[in-house]
């Protein structure tokens, strides 16, 4: 007989070789074609009918039983083969054993070497029916051995072969417990079939449920091109990403599982060798810890055991039928199946029975024979049913996918100003046959849906068949919104998600043109242009940095010089009146262009024109201060007015001006500079560095509206005196206030507000403290900023409330989340007040 183990035979080509574009990786749709499929099996599949015998026994280490012993425990043995017909044989033999080799040299060496000699019992108890059969494979780990057959006539329907072992025993490791298995592929239907001895001990049940899952992660083969149920096409296995990993024992349709599993009886009854010598022993079948741990789904969920119909199999005296008095019986000796979903009712037991008359050991050996249905697949057909089955779940799918018609795809803006509020709208439609869902969704590279310069109503909703919704899109871009975009580092322009629930995304492009505006932009970027900013490029912005800086921006200084001139010198009243709307449009046209704001444009006088009164203009152009180590501007390399130069002409530069200082010292005008100032802007050479602010990402809804200042009514004293206005000049005014409302980081910085709020409640030597960290090119701005208030104030052109009223929220902003509350608004007027 031919003992060698089958284990390079060339896979059964047993799928599609050609895969189809469709894969299907969803596991509920998985299900389906599944479903769909065995409904379908009978005309790809032809199904055979095979019996196996299984039997399992533990030898105690004993050396191998008589022939005439195993020829019983088989049972299909006959010594005169030509009585026996081939077909009436099993097609497959399955035989395991534990406790083979008990030497303690076979655990210390893993040496175990007496499978040879069970090999060469087993068959020479068959006489000439082991001609009959071909062994296919053969395992051993120390005590456990399993050894698979196959009839001669069938073995050519054999493949894909392995075998694999499992220890669990000590440390969890060692051979002396475990599993070994031989997996086949018999036709188109892989088998796997495991032998395991578990740990011994009626009180060790946990334990046994333990190495049971244990085998069950462990026991594993090499991949193969066979599924594990032959209703699944190559197409799915390839889809499901399960190709190419190791093949587990459930990866089969069908699971044979025997062995000493070693579960015993529960409690004893004390009266156990009474019941079975009646013949009552399946009284005691509801002690049982296997059945008990199978129906809690503890180990052994969806096993299957054909009725036990025997006594139970330990523990016996040697050489007796007589159970040791010492020992609780058990059915320790176990066969049991599994079977995959869709393959049910494909394993069917014939008999079950263990072998009384074998004395040989303290386990009696117990024996099942099984019929199992096998398939042979028709290829052709199991692909054109697969295909169908696919068209059909398409169409199911396509009838009941929504799906959305838009008027455009791409929503454009067109030149944007800052704190120009922009709306336009796409038509959104329903065009399915069922209800849709929609919203814009985010993407990987941002958290948000859209961009915080743009807001989408609504963003979701749901519409019925033939049902459409404008989409209204609005564009703003704000302080917390305008830093990157007003120096070119971002566009004003993004691709949206629109998805639709259960059906397809579709791409929303929106893009428009932002003017680069001095409003917007950071402080410390605009101390250093010297052209104007909409005409700079995103490099300009880069080089410019590079250059040297101003004490103010050229727009605050054009702003405050067009006041003192045409407002303070004409008794014009300042921070009162709204202004005009379109006026304020070209102002910072010109600003952001760099051009002159030209009185002839901007002045509308109501009033006398003889009490206009020309301004005398000191011609004083600027210079840039370097006047050695003993001499310093309030920041080094800084262009200033020349009379801000007197100022501090007699600080020491080791003892540059505190806040308080710089503040004490504002007693001189410092307006009465002459226009060239810009064309010395254009000019300048020496480096600094800014720095962008950061944005904040939840934008809250503003308005576009222009005027930055309340329409509330003027002081009694001022409206009964008729004080003379311009509304020219009220514009100009307003676009200052607004100017510093729209810095991404306000003048006096977020983090000192607190501290701001709580000085206005205490002394002007306080609120100038809590300025000790103001960084020095804000303090410049801040310290030529209060120099023109104050002299407004003086000359009677506003009121230290009103200017403190204005500017407190244009000059100080309340940190992300903080909502300022009436006391927060008197303190920070009281704040701006000690400062003037």
């Amino acid at each position: 007989m031919n003992s060698s183990v089958i284990v390079d035979q060339p896979p059964g080509v047993l799928f599609p070789t050609a895969l189809d574009a469709t894969r299907v990786s969803n596991p509920t749709k998985e299900a389906w074609i599944l479903h769909a499929l065995k409904k379908r099996r009978s005309e790809f599949l032809n199904s055979h009918t095979i019996t196996a015998f299984v039997g399992t026994w533990n030898v105690n280490g004993r050396v191998p039983a008589s022939p005439s012993a195993l020829a019983s425990w088989l049972g299909f043995i006959s010594k005169d083969s030509g009585q026996t017909e081939l077909t009436s044989l099993p097609e497959l033999l399955v035989l395991g054993f534990q406790e083979l080799d008990v030497r303690a040299e076979a655990f210390v060496y893993n040496n175990a070497v007496k499978d040879v000699e069970w090999t060469d019992a087993i068959e020479g108890c068959m006489g000439s029916t082991q001609h009959a059969y071909r062994k296919l494979a053969s395992k051993q780990l120390i005590g456990m051995f399993i050894m698979v057959y196959a009839r001669i006539d069938v073995v050519e329907l054999v493949s894909d072969v392995q075998a694999a072992s499992v220890g669990c025993g000590i440390m969890g490791m060692v051979g002396n417990k475990g599993a070994v298995a031989v997996r086949i592929v018999y036709m188109d239907t892989p088998l796997c079939f495991v032998c395991s001895h578990l740990a011994h001990d009626a009180a060790q049940v946990d334990r046994r449920n333990s190495q049971f899952h244990d085998l069950c992660k462990r026991l594993l083969f090499t991949a193969s091109t066979a599924a594990a149920d032959p209703l699944v096409p190559l197409n799915m296995i390839h889809g499901s990403g399960s190709a190419g990993r190791p093949l587990t024992v459930f990866d089969h349709s069908y699971l044979l599982w025997l062995g000493d599993l070693n579960y015993r009886l529960a409690i004893d009854t004390g009266d156990m060798a009474d019941i079975i010598a009646r013949g009552e022993h399946q009284s005691l079948l509801g002690l049982d810890q296997l059945r008990i741990a199978m129906m809690n789904k503890q180990a052994f969920a969806g096993f299957e055991e054909a009725e036990i119909g025997f006594a139970p199999t330990y523990k016996y005296v040697l050489g007796t039928s007589t159970y040791d008095e010492g020992r609780r019986p058990a059915w320790c000796d176990r066969v049991l199946w599994w079977t995959r979903p869709g393959c049910e009712g494909g394993v069917r037991s014939l008999s079950y029975d263990s072998v009384d008359s074998v004395m040989t050991s303290d386990h009696k050996p117990v024996r099942s024979r099984m019929e199992l249905d096998v398939w042979k697949v028709n290829q052709d057909c199991r692909q054109a049913v697969y295909l169908e089955v696919l068209r059909e779940l398409d169409r199911y799918e396509n009838e009941c996918i929504p799906t959305a018609t838009l008027d455009a795809t791409i929503v454009e803006f067109g030149d944007v100003a800052f704190g120009q509020l922009i709306r336009r709208s796409m038509k959104l439609a329903n065009s399915g046959q069922v209800p849709l869902e929609y919203s814009f969704v985010a993407t990987p590279s941002r958290p948000h849906y859209a961009p915080a310069w743009l807001r989408i109503a609504p963003d979701s909703g749901m519409l019925l068949p033939g049902e459409t919704v404008d989409l209204a899109f609005s564009v703003l871009v704000d302080e917390r919104t305008s830093a990157a975009l007003s120096t070119h580092a971002e566009d004003l322009s993004d691709i949206l998600v629109l998805h639709l629930n259960r059906g397809r995304d579709y791409f929303v492009q929106v893009q428009g043109n932002y003017l680069t505006s001095v409003y917007g932009t950071s402080l410390d970027i605009l101390v250093h242009c010297k052209s104007a900013v909409r005409g700079m490029t995103r490099d300009d912005f880069e080089q410019c940095l590079d250059s040297g800086q101003f004490s103010v921006p050229v727009c605050v200084w054009t702003l405050t010089d067009f006041l003192s001139r045409y407002a303070l010198d004409r008794g014009y009243s300042l921070f009162y009146w709204p202004g005009d709307r379109s006026l304020a449009c070209h102002v910072r046209e010109c600003l952001d262009r760099g051009l002159p704001l030209d009185p002839a444009d901007i002045l509308q006088w109501h009033g006398n024109s003889e009490d206009h009164v020309a301004r005398t203009v000191v011609e004083e152009p600027i210079q840039l201060m370097r006047q050695g180590s003993s001499r310093v501007s309030m920041t080094d390399q800084t262009l200033v007015p020349s009379t801000l130069h007197s100022m501090f002409s007699n600080m020491d530069m080791a003892n540059a001006p505190s806040t308080a200082e710089a503040l004490e010292r504002l007693s001189l005008d410092p307006w009465a500079v002459h226009p060239s100032y810009t064309r010395a802007v254009q000019n300048g050479q020496d480096t600094a560095t800014g720095s962008d602010s950061d944005l904040e990402s939840d934008q809250q809804e503003l308005t576009a509206d222009l005027n930055m200042l309340t329409t509330e009514a003027l002081p009694e004293a001022i409206a009964s005196a008729n004080a003379p206005h311009d509304t020219g000049v009220d514009t100009v005014a307003n676009c200052l206030v607004a100017f510093f409302a729209s810095l991404p980081e306000p003048l006096i910085p977020v983090e000192l507000y607190s501290a701001c709020v709580e000085a206005g409640g205490v002394s002007r030597a306080a609120a100038l403290e809590a300025l000790e960290v103001l960084p020095p090119g804000n303090l410049n701005v801040l310290v030529y900023l209060l120099a023109f208030l104050r002299e407004a104030v003086e000359r009677g052109a506003t009121t230290t409330t009103r200017v403190a009223h204005v500017f407190a929220d244009a000059l100080l902003r309340p940190p992300l989340g903080r909502v300022p509350s009436e006391s927060d608004n008197k303190m920070l007027c009281s704040f701006i007040a000690f400062l003037l």
